[in-house]
């Protein structure tokens, strides 16, 4: 009888976990008009280190994003990563609708910082401008 308590327990709990996924940041973006980056990395990944390196750690980069996105980082391996977003290959970037976390784009694969923001203003001003 406990054992089957604490089965419940834990997949009643796991459920709401999952509901509850990047939440916060979906009211945020709502709120102040911006769309939801969603970064997918691995600590292991070389090409992963290096964009967060020359992107995400750049001051000035993380202020352009700032403006436009809200910006989440997810290690590969986190278990609140939906299966549904299929993630093949690392670094992955998805840009998420606010509204209903929907996969607007996505692009994979390490990109030169100059390039990477061009494509962040392109989706960012055909999905809210």
């Amino acid at each position: 009888m406990f054992l089957k308590f604490f089965v419940m327990l834990s997949f009643i709990y796991s459920f709401s976990y999952a509901d509850a996924f990047l939440d916060k940041e979906r009211l945020q973006a709502l709120k102040e008009k911006k769309l939801i980056l969603l970064s997918i990395s691995s600590d292991y990944c070389p090409y992963c280190i290096k964009m967060k390196k020359n992107i995400f750690d750049n001051v000035a980069y993380i202020q352009k994003i700032s403006r436009s996105y809200v910006h989440v980082t997810i290690m590969n391996h986190d278990s609140r990563l939906p299966k549904s977003l299929h993630v093949k290959y690392l670094p992955t970037q998805y840009i998420l609708s606010p509204k209903d976390l929907k996969v607007i784009d996505e692009f994979a694969g390490y990109m030169e910082p100059n390039h990477f923001m061009e494509l962040l203003d392109e989706v960012y001003y055909q999905e809210i401008k």
